[in-house]
């Protein structure tokens, strides 16, 4: 996985989960990590409401159905909404592709299942009720909020400690929260609601970014490729970003 990010003041963890997310299957395709933007969700994706909130499977549809899975790099479109504004869509030649998706799913939530898909498949995009993340410095989180779910992190691997399996999550609050930008929380418990809303994009592994099946490159799309859409299913009524008070 890349560095944790910092959100800043603006309600984008759904983008940071969506962009982990991408940035992971990407490299377990083979393609190498590269460190994506963020920013082109904020202030690109209109299915989403930029620093107000969005869902990680509504960033992948707009990806799909508007960039034909393109992702741009960080480096050329950096994070600049830390401070709560969103700026407006960039526009320029000097976007880079960084990576490409061509569908997503929903995976069953289920723990045991989860932790099957990542060790076989690598992070999942995941939302959680991050009440409890306010107060939490270090350790395993045993008692956790599971009232509403507010937040999108990325799902990264689990372990065991004294026997007991725990969760490790990548959130986008700064290294300075939590275990250098990490939590672990129990496992089998569904503690914040971690199983409720697990997604991944689906990364090709014979294509770059902005080229065809046959190779070629496409000046005036970067690519047409078939929307492999392996499960369209999105719940409603609710977006991620607000954040939580202290409980």
């Amino acid at each position: 996985v890349t560095p944790v990010g910092f959100l800043g003041a603006c309600g984008s963890c759904w983008a940071f989960s969506a962009v982990g997310n991408i940035e992971s299957q990407w490299a377990r395709a083979g393609h190498g990590l590269v460190s994506l933007s963020e920013q082109q969700l904020v202030s690109c994706d209109d299915k989403d409401n930029g620093c107000n909130g969005g869902l990680m499977l509504q960033a992948f549809e707009w990806l799909l159905r508007h960039m034909y899975g393109i992702v741009f790099t960080e480096k050329s479109y950096p994070y600049t909404s830390g401070n709560g504004d969103v700026a407006e869509c960039l526009n320029s030649s000097k976007l880079v592709p960084g990576a490409q998706i061509d569908g997503y799913v929903m995976i069953p939530s289920n723990e045991t299942v989860m932790a099957a898909w990542l060790a076989e498949n690598g992070p999942i995009a995941i939302a959680v009720d991050a009440s409890s993340f306010m107060s939490y410095q270090s350790g395993v989180l045993t008692s956790c909020a599971g009232d509403a779910l507010n937040h999108g992190v990325l799902l990264v691997g689990y372990n065991k400690i004294g026997g007991v399996p725990y969760w490790v999550i990548k959130n986008s609050w700064g290294e300075d929260w939590g275990e250098k930008g990490y939590v672990r929380v129990a496992m089998g418990l569904n503690a914040c609601l971690l199983s409720e809303y697990p997604v991944s994009a689906h990364v090709p592994q014979s294509l770059t970014p902005g080229s065809t099946a046959s190779g070629n490159s496409c000046e005036a799309c970067w690519t047409v490729m078939l929307h492999r859409i392996l499960s369209v299913l999105k719940p409603n009524g609710w977006l991620l970003g607000r954040r939580p008070s202290a409980r």
